[in-house]
């Protein structure tokens, strides 16, 4: 096992036993209150300014008493149970119905005499009650009624303030529950001056309320990143169930403790509350299931989670179609399933990590999936210890909804960043192979044109050779000016650097001019030769043979075709936006088929070559560098080959000059 992961494994092993201990407190009665009474003297109070009321009440099952029946007469059918807790069994180990109405009843003594301002923190009393102090009614929370059909549930959380003239104080609980698993005052009830139990009720409900709002933050930014971001919508699949499941465990959770929700909406009634609030959990278990499975497979595979989806689609039906207090009989056995499953899917993907975990799972999204796991598992073990009357609050299960919201967060963000870089080094090798290959091509085309250089035809060199030859015998001066022309043909064309992609003008222009020399020797007057070029724009540069070819095509194919041979006129001239380049010769035109040969690009045209180089190369160079084309004008008079050449700034300036 790599190091990284032992580190985990005992962060791990060290949470747990924390949470193992922070558990067997929070299960453990700590009690001020014996047989129904508490001597704050004995107490902090006097520090605190605040006590829970937690211990042996005053217990009457099946009886809805008033204060005044507790004037003189003996209690009938007294017994103590445990507060908080359900009310199913007593201290003498009395069982009772989780449904019923029952009350409670003990009394304050030696309340300090520096304020006389006092106040009660209701949290959780399933599911209607009232609450008096000295005979007078201070809280009432739903409708109490011996029967269901009269009863309305309340159970909110709730703050009563009121006058103490005396140092004694008794407190009646007159609590009917005819809905939920199991009656009983769930959470501690709390006596204290008015500022502290102001300031209490404050922290819990600010706390939650925090808890609340980042995992619905977190949900709200996900979801409008899934909107309006297709490519990541696409890469990303899981955004959606996560935005949804941060969403719903956010809403979900303003139902308990505090009950948040219905600050926001007062009106709404404790059965649509509670419907709501068991859709909601339903519909946060199944968007995680969704999380797990398209994170990864490996996870939790389709079979499962399809079984899953099933399972708590059925419980979605039941809660839709049932009333509440046939659906309620079965929440228990719904939330123990949910604690197990998340258990166990926890523990597989901790074993996995351990062992091998997976090629395609990188270690950090294994830890943020292990850790958000947990938080869901914490949350429900929490959830179900609060709802069946075994812990008097939901810390763990608020802490853990911001714990998931940002684990998985980190997941995703983590899987973006490395997305991110992917694709950073993706496209840096994208632009290093295309410099690569822009490097070959241009090398390509300069081997191509060095090739090509040395292609000279044969019979060229030995017919010009022969002429010189010939020469010698009858006009030697002469002889010597051919010679000295083939000299700088050849000089001009060997000497055109390959590692540079231009030349001037003026030296193609002095090659053309070689050339047409050497040929007239040859053919006499069958070669006539006309120049019109712009002396302003010699100096501009162009790539190398793509003028000489053309005239050279146009002596060779064109006007020597005719017996009386004809003239060949180069034009290169200045233009708005260019510089335009022709060659016109009157010999006897073009074939169509070859036209269409050159446009496609066909470069092994043997009847289309000047001094090696085809017009298909020169059209393909045309549009390599300057995205242009050979333009043809052909008919059995002759042929108008021309192109035109986009002029740089600085060509323009220097042909300006």
């Amino acid at each position: 096992m790599k190091r990284s992961k032992q580190y985990f494994v005992i962060v791990i092993v060290i949470t747990l036993i924390a949470l193992a201990y922070y558990y067997s407190q929070a299960l453990k009665a700590d009690t001020s209150i014996s047989h129904g009474k508490v001597d704050l003297s004995e107490t902090g109070f006097q520090e605190k300014g605040v006590i829970a009321l937690d211990g042996e009440w005053e217990f009457y099952w099946k009886q809805l008493r008033s204060p005044e029946d507790f004037s003189d007469e003996t209690p009938h059918n007294l017994q103590y149970t445990v507060v908080p807790g359900s009310w199913m069994h007593d201290q003498e180990g009395n069982t009772y119905d989780s449904t019923g109405y029952a009350t409670y009843r003990m009394v304050v003594a030696n309340i300090p005499s520096d304020t006389k301002y006092f106040g009660l923190l209701k949290g959780n009393i399933r599911n209607a009650s009232r609450i008096f102090v000295n005979g007078k009614l201070v809280l009432e929370d739903g409708d109490i009624s011996e029967s269901p059909e009269t009863n309305v549930s309340g159970n909110n959380s709730m703050a009563a303030f009121f006058e103490l003239e005396s140092s004694t104080a008794e407190i009646i609980i007159q609590a009917s529950n005819h809905d939920f698993i199991v009656g009983g005052i769930a959470k501690s009830i709390t006596f204290g001056t008015q500022n502290e139990i102001m300031q209490l009720h404050q922290r819990n409900v600010m706390f939650e309320f925090a808890m609340i709002l980042i995992v619905v933050i977190i949900g709200i930014f996900y979801l409008f990143l899934f909107l309006i971001n297709a490519d990541y919508r696409k890469k990303e699949p899981a955004t959606l169930p996560l935005a949804l499941s941060c969403l719903f465990y956010g809403i979900m959770s303003s139902i308990y403790s505090e009950r948040i929700i219905t600050v926001i909406f007062p009106m709404i009634s404790m059965d649509s509350t509670f419907r709501f609030g068991h859709l909601m959990s339903a519909f946060t278990v199944i968007t995680v299931l969704i999380v797990l499975n398209q994170i990864s497979p490996i996870f939790l595979s389709n079979r499962i989670k399809n079984g899953m989806l099933i399972f708590y689609s059925i419980f979605i039906l039941i809660i839709l179609s049932l009333p509440m207090t046939i659906y309620s009989n079965i929440l228990e056995f719904y939330m123990v399933t949910t604690v197990v499953f998340y258990f166990f899917v926890w523990l597989r993907v901790l074993c996995l990590f351990i062992k091998k975990g997976g090629p395609e799972i990188d270690s950090v999204e294994h830890i943020a999936m292990i850790v958000s796991l947990l938080s869901v598992y914490l949350f429900w073990f929490d959830m179900i210890l609060y709802s069946t009357g075994l812990k008097q609050d939901m810390l763990i299960s608020f802490l853990m909804i911001a714990v998931y919201s940002i684990a998985l967060s980190v997941l995703l963000i983590f899987r973006y960043t490395n997305s991110y870089k992917k694709n950073e080094e993706l496209s840096t090798q994208l632009i290093e192979t295309f410099s690569t290959l822009d490097q070959t091509t241009k090398i390509a085309k300069r081997n191509e044109l060095a090739f090509l250089q040395a292609q000279i035809k044969p019979h060229f060199l030995f017919n010009t050779l022969s002429s010189i030859i010939s020469l010698c015998y009858t006009d030697g001066k002469r002889a010597g000016k051919v010679l000295s022309d083939l000299s700088n043909y050849l000089k001009r064309s060997f000497q055109i650097d390959i590692h540079t992609d231009y030349v001037t003008i003026d030296n193609e222009l002095k090659l053309i001019q070689a050339y047409v020399e050497i040929e007239k020797v040859r053919f006499g007057d069958r070669v006539d030769m006309i120049y019109d070029v712009d002396e302003e724009i010699l100096s501009c540069k162009i790539i190398p043979l793509i003028i000489e070819p053309l005239v050279e095509n146009a002596i060779r194919h064109g006007v020597l075709k005719n017996k009386s041979g004809g003239k060949v006129k180069l034009t290169i001239k200045k233009q708005d936006y260019g510089i335009y380049v022709g060659v016109q010769d009157n010999g006897k035109g073009m074939d169509p088929h070859q036209l269409n040969a050159i446009r496609r690009g066909e470069r092994n045209l043997e009847s289309l070559t000047g001094n090696g180089i085809s017009l298909a190369n020169i059209h393909s160079r045309l549009q390599s560098f300057y995205q242009t084309e050979l333009q043809f004008e052909t008919n059995p008079l002759g042929t108008d080959v021309y192109f035109i050449i986009p002029l740089h700034d600085d060509e323009e300036e220097t042909a300006n000059d």
